[in-house]
């Protein structure tokens, strides 16, 4: 089952989330920006950053590629509301 969105958060930023989900194989990016769409943060498992200590889990913030653990939309969401009610 695949699935593609877009959110607009309450801050005016945009999620863009993608799910391909099957019994054997599971893809996901979850894309956070801005209005004028510069990158906040991106969580995916696309299998390119090896060097990565939780490879393929990993997520693109401030120009950089970090480790990052396996998330989903839940996870997310959370990021989002911390980061927001700063």
């Amino acid at each position: 089952m695949r699935s593609s969105m877009k959110a607009k958060v309450l801050d005016g930023s945009f999620l863009f989330i993608n799910e391909l989900n099957r019994i054997d194989y599971q893809k996901y990016s979850y894309h956070w920006q801005k209005e004028n769409g510069e990158l906040i943060i991106r969580w995916d498992n696309l299998p390119h950053w090896k060097n990565i200590k939780t490879f393929p889990h990993h997520k693109h913030e401030n120009d950089k590629v970090l480790p990052s653990h396996r998330v989903n939309i839940d996870d997310v969401i959370e990021v989002i509301k911390e980061r927001i009610m700063r």
